[in-house]
């Protein structure tokens, strides 16, 4: 089994591809070969390795996931872009990205092509720590902008890993007051999904 961003992918005996996304809702559970099927069961997977028996099931309430047999790698596989928890950030690769692009800086990290695993959770509370702006262009950011977008990724990371879902700087705040500067957190759509900013001490950069 492999995973890259928020992609798991299994290669069969055959050689045929498992592609799993999780979604909001999806997961897979191990449990004994002869376990009966689980509530909101989609899928199973059973593995033979050095004598031992194990099922993992594909458990998904809401089908928000996606489930995808394949005999070769996927375009959402292959067009992936690095993985911050394997590869870490490159400051430069990250720079580079901004400095062509004009769509809004959030835009840019929930795009998997340029970072893989990076959702509306974590490019918030990222954006947050760097101070900066949801709706900035890329080719308007600093240099140093780069290395502080960085520095707030790795920092929400390590953030959601040591509490996962229950734990956030800013993602879910509208309203209240910032933990940094004490002005009240906005909220705007851009995307589709709700960002959560302050007004106060995340700057907006703008082109000339």
């Amino acid at each position: 089994m492999a995973r890259k961003g928020k992609w798991l992918r299994f290669i069969l005996d055959d050689e045929s591809r498992v592609f799993s996304h999780l979604g909001m809702t999806g997961d897979w559970l191990q449990v004994p070969m002869n376990a009966p099927a689980q509530r909101s069961e989609r899928a199973r997977i059973d593995v033979i390795q050095r004598g031992r028996a194990i099922s993992v099931r594909y458990v998904d309430a809401r089908r928000f996931g996606r489930l995808i047999v394949a005999r070769d790698d996927i375009a959402d596989w292959t067009t992936l872009g690095p993985d911050p928890l394997v590869n870490g950030v490159d400051i430069g690769r990250l720079s580079e990205t901004f400095a062509k692009s004009q769509r809004a800086v959030k835009i840019i990290l929930m795009d998997q092509r340029v970072l893989a695993g990076i959702g509306n959770i974590l490019a918030t509370d990222a954006l947050w720590i760097a101070r900066l702006d949801p709706r900035s262009p890329g080719i308007a950011l600093l240099p140093r902008d780069a290395r502080e977008m960085a520095r707030g990724l790795h920092q929400a990371i390590a953030r959601e890993l040591a509490d996962p879902g229950d734990s956030f700087f800013v993602y879910g705040s509208a309203g209240k007051p910032c933990p940094r500067c004490g002005r009240r957190l906005s909220s705007i759509v851009l995307g589709g999904r709700t960002s959560v900013y302050c007004p106060g001490c995340q700057v907006r950069r703008k082109m000339e």
